[in-house]
């Protein structure tokens, strides 16, 4: 066939979803980016470079050897310090309290307070205010060892309300007291791990570029970060918490989240970043014994999650961990005066709690939620845990946005036998509009009469190569209401007879194909590698012992013991081998309206696609050493990008001139119930 007959023959049929592709798919580009944080510079395995100023204070603390009476205070220039505060190469004279040694640091300057690894303390840290982003204030660690402790008990971990230019790296805050999993358990009067509050305009205290990295909290009763306290405050710009591990946080009075964000009232601007972290079991002690969301003893209820954000503005959550969460992984809320706007949710990992991530709760209003991407990421046995004791397995809920897109997500295994479960539902709430649902991959077993995926009342949402398989033969798809586009080719496979739902009618794949124009659906299966893929299969390439030790080593990672192949990106890469997708390359990301960054520098991190060996696993190591470019962006997985005239149109059309018509492999570019 000559090249103008297939133009001819696929341009036609085509012209009306071309109309809807060029209104409706994903943004031009993220709304914000890692490069809008400003990070210090990295190293070649992704940690932070920290270096003193030529007149910073470097005030040293040892609990064993130090003495409060005869310390002294460093400069960089001195000789016992050498070209690494963290490594003197002379003897030291330090400290024996962090409250003595903190009493010589100066508010405004790039004063360093260095704890001695391997020691411990009953104390908590305050810090000073640094004199810029890039002279901070730092907190860290010096000599060999494990992390600095510092057991706080009841108290918090960090004293401030404000933190402003500051590095806290490499230690670890523990609430041992509360600890009922240690040897320190007393009871359950406790704290939060880290309270910041922003400050009224103008004031110099206000929470800015703050990085918490290599870091553990465990125990606490919350963290919060808190941006909108009232008219006329400051937002939260630039909190970073990377590769630091915040787990088993509980209440038996409140709500308990592992990391609470509000940013109401805030405009958009790059305010938290969550990058390469583990946040595991909090919001819960205890499965629930007493209903009713009963908060005794930690009590897991539907209250707490592993993050809970609401109103927020300018965030990113890039290869995390949330692991077992009391009830969800991520939660996000918003109102229509006030939404959340611009966040990226990409290659994260979602394990157990009855719901991976909701973007949508609360009460129902038009465009909560903005310029939202959920993009690359993992879910994996949901509901399997049922902290709640309640019976459901949710995996994807959404409701109310305005802009986004849902794209190249694996939501897989159902092994639980919960039948209140799906793995997306975009809930018609009042409105669900301009979103693109492109390549995900939902193998998740659901109840006989529910539907894996079930699509409220849209406008202009493209629902275009994704694959549905129910391994329990159930419903796959139902559609209530219209506004959507199909295109591409979708996958539908259950042994169901009339595996769809059109309005509350029950429909056979032909009849679906005829009521909603999905004319490229196929009930073929997609030939999978290894469906079988878990994580109790990953350990097991790794010589760990089940779930269990997978759980061990990642609450192990350290800068000093950190190994690639336990980050989400690399177990992502091997879970998504498993059902033909492609290891994520890295890619630019380009600034919302902004010309595009330069190009990457070449790196040799790019990864492969991993086979289920441990060491070529850990090649994955691109998740956890993200090439850094010469203006600090960042390269990262390509987005979809929002047609902006004829010619990105046609881009957008190209691939359906293929003969083969195959591209679900192709990387296309909560509401409570309560």
């Amino acid at each position: 066939m000559s090249l103008f007959a297939r133009l001819h023959r696929t341009l036609a049929p085509c012209f009306a979803l071309a109309v809807a592709l060029a209104a409706a798919p994903a943004p031009a580009a993220d709304p914000v980016t890692v490069a809008d944080f400003q990070l210090p510079p990295q190293d070649a395995a992704g940690w932070t470079r920290l270096s003193p100023s030529a007149d910073s204070r470097l005030v040293y603390v040892d609990s064993q050897q130090g003495n409060d009476a005869d310390a002294r205070i460093y400069l960089p220039a001195d000789p016992q310090i050498g070209a690494d505060p963290q490594s003197p190469r002379g003897p030291i004279r330090a400290f024996r309290t962090i409250a003595a040694a903190h009493a010589n640091l100066r508010e405004d300057q790039p004063d360093w307070i260095l704890l001695r690894a391997g020691r411990v303390w009953n104390e908590r840290l305050d810090v000073k205010r640094g004199r810029s982003p890039a002279e901070r204030a730092v907190a860290t660690s010096w000599g060999a060892g494990p992390r600095p402790e510092l057991r706080t008990g009841t108290d918090k971990a960090i004293g401030n309300y404000q933190l402003v230019n500051v590095a806290i790296v490499g230690l670890r805050f523990w609430a041992h007291t509360r600890d009922s999993d240690g040897p320190y358990f007393t009871g359950f009067d406790g704290s939060s791990g880290i309270s910041v509050f922003t400050r009224l305009r103008g004031d110099r205290r206000q929470v800015r570029d703050v990085l918490i990295e290599d870091c553990v909290l465990r125990a606490y009763s919350n963290n919060v970060l808190t941006g909108g306290v009232g008219d006329g405050n400051e937002p939260i710009t630039r909190f970073v918490i990377r590769r630091s591990i915040i787990s088993g946080n509980y209440s038996t009075s409140a709500h308990a989240q592992g990391l609470y964000h509000t940013g109401s009232g805030q405009p958009l601007q790059p305010s938290v970043l969550l990058q390469e972290n583990l946040f595991d079991h909090n919001g819960w002690r205890i499965q629930s014994r007493d209903g009713n969301n009963a908060q005794a003893e930690g009590q897991a209820t539907m209250f707490n999650h592993n993050t809970y954000f609401s109103f927020a503005k300018g965030v990113i959550f890039q290869r995390n961990l949330f692991l077992r969460a009391s009830s969800i992984g991520n939660k996000w809320t918003g109102d229509t005066g006030d939404p959340t706007l611009g966040v990226v949710m990409e290659d994260n990992l979602y394990v157990e709690g009855e719901i991976g991530v909701s973007v949508g709760g609360n009460s129902e209003g038009p465009a909560r939620f903005r310029d939202m991407v959920f993009r690359d990421n993992v879910l994996v046995d949901i509901g399997r845990s049922r902290p709640t004791n309640r019976s459901l397995a949710w995996g994807i809920d959404l409701i109310d946005w305005l802009g986004g897109e849902v794209t190249g997500n694996l939501v897989i295994h159902n092994r639980s036998g919960i039948t209140n479960a799906y793995a997306l539902k975009t809930d018609s709430g009042t409105r669900f509009e301009d979103v693109v649902i492109s390549g995900n991959v939902l193998a998740f077993a659901t109840g006989t009469g529910t539907p894996s995926v079930q699509l409220g009342d849209g406008v202009n949402v493209v629902y275009r190569g994704n694959t549905v398989v129910s391994p329990s033969n159930s419903r796959l798809v139902r559609l209530a209401g219209g506004g959507y586009t199909f295109a591409g080719t979708n996958r539908y496979v259950s042994g169901a007879s009339q595996a769809f739902q059109v309005d509350g009618t029950l429909r056979t794949l032909a009849q679906w194909r005829s009521d909603t124009g999905d004319q490229g659906a196929t009930g073929s299966m997609p030939a999978f590698p290894a469906p079988q893929r878990d994580l109790e299969g990953y350990a097991a390439t790794l010589g760990l012992d089940g779930f269990q030790g997978l759980l061990d080593a990642f609450h192990a990672q350290s800068k000093a013991t950190w190994n690639a192949a336990l980050t989400a990106g690399a177990i992502n890469d091997w879970l998504r081998a498993g059902y033909g997708m492609a290891p994520l390359q890295p890619r630019r990301v380009r600034r919302n309206g902004a010309t595009p960054l330069a190009p990457p520098a070449a790196s040799s991190t790019t990864a492969a696609a991993p086979p289920p060996v441990p060491a070529a696993v850990s090649a994955a190591a691109r998740a956890s050493a993200t090439p850094a470019t010469a203006d600090g962006d960042v390269a990262m997985p390509a987005p979809a990008r929002r047609a902006t005239g004829l010619h990105d149109l046609l881009l957008r059309l190209l691939p359906f001139l293929a003969d083969d018509g195959d591209r679900s492999r192709t990387r296309e570019a909560h509401r409570d119930r309560r």
